[in-house]
Formats: C-alpha cells, sequence, structure tokens
C-alpha cells in the first residue's frame, strides 16, 4: 500500500474543515432566522392591537386602564422594533447563509480534487496547484466570514454533525461522499 500524498491530506482536512465552517454559519443563519421571527412577529401583534386601541380610542370612550395599556404596547413595540433594527437579524442570516454555501462551495471542489487524484485524472503536481487556488478561495471566504461570527453553540452543533457522519461511514449506513 502507497502512502498518501501530504497533499491529499492537507486536502481532506480543508474539506472536513470546510465541511465545519459549512455547518457553524447554517446553523448561525437558522439562530438569526428564529431571532427575527421571535422579535418580528410579536411587532405585529401589538401594532395591530395599537392600531385597534386607536380607533377605540377616537370614539373617546376608552377606559383608562386601556390608554395606560395602549402606552405600554407602543412602548414594547418600540423596543423589538429598536432591537431588530439595531441587531438585523435579516442581514446576518443572510450573511450567514452565503458563508455557509461559500463553504460547501469549497469542501465540494476538495471532494472532486481527491476524487480526480484518487482515478488518476490528475498528477500530483497539478493537485498541488489546485490545492492552492482552493487555500486562498478558503482564506477569501475566512476573512469574509470574520464579520459574521459563530458562537459556541454552533461550532458544538456542526461538530454533532459531522461526528454523526463519521459514524454513518463507518457503520456503512451511507455512501462515501464526503
Amino acid at each position: 500500500m502507497t502512502p498518501t500524498p501530504n497533499i491529499l491530506a492537507l486536502l481532506e482536512k480543508l474539506r472536513k474543515n470546510s465541511h465545519l465552517g459549512k455547518h457553524k454559519h447554517f446553523s448561525a443563519a437558522d439562530r438569526c432566522r428564529h431571532y427575527n421571527t421571535y422579535l418580528g412577529i410579536p411587532v405585529v401583534i401589538i401594532n395591530v392591537l395599537l392600531g385597534s386601541l386607536l380607533f377605540a380610542n377616537l370614539s373617546e370612550q376608552i377606559p383608562t386602564p386601556m390608554k395606560w395599556l395602549g402606552a405600554f404596547l407602543a412602548l414594547t413595540a418600540a423596543v423589538l422594533s429598536g432591537l431588530q433594527t439595531f441587531l438585523n437579524f435579516q442581514k446576518a442570516f443572510e450573511a450567514h447563509r452565503r458563508v455557509a454555501n461559500q463553504y460547501l462551495s469549497i469542501a465540494r471542489d476538495c471532494e472532486r480534487l481527491i476524487v480526480l487524484f484518487q482515478d488518476n485524472l490528475i498528477q500530483l503536481s497539478d493537485l498541488a496547484k489546485k490545492v492552492e487556488e482552493v487555500n486562498e478561495k478558503y482564506n477569501k471566504v475566512n476573512a469574509e466570514a470574520e464579520a459574521f461570527p459563530t458562537n459556541n453553540s454552533d461550532l458544538q452543533k456542526a461538530t454533532r454533525i459531522e461526528r454523526a457522519k463519521v459514524e454513518e461511514l463507518k457503520s456503512g449506513q451511507i455512501r462515501h461522499n464526503p
């Protein structure tokens, strides 16, 4: 059995890191989407209630407690809306998805290069050049991802997903498709 070239080992490590980055950013995107929803739905509901109170107020038959409730709801809606605007979960969601898809593209490039080399369709020297290109692409994505950090929970979730894939491969439940 011939030893695995170091460049192939490097490519495999780059593939694994890209998959991990992909899962981290998809997890972060899901989290941002949930936060956006959790803040957005109450804002909509509160604004509908405020509109109802406004019409009741126009008739001058609204009791004082309802006026206080209206004021409280208006303040709550303003705070939630302000948080939603400041934290901009929708933009973060879109950015995390974009970064995750870029990592996915890199992982697929790595997989393709590994297969090309294993099938003797590309020489080691050509593989080394292609790995350099993929590595540059990976570094660019990492630089872009710095503006959209993930958290420890995202990393743990990504690690669990990757471990589950390895276990499935070992048990023969899925075909090898890194």
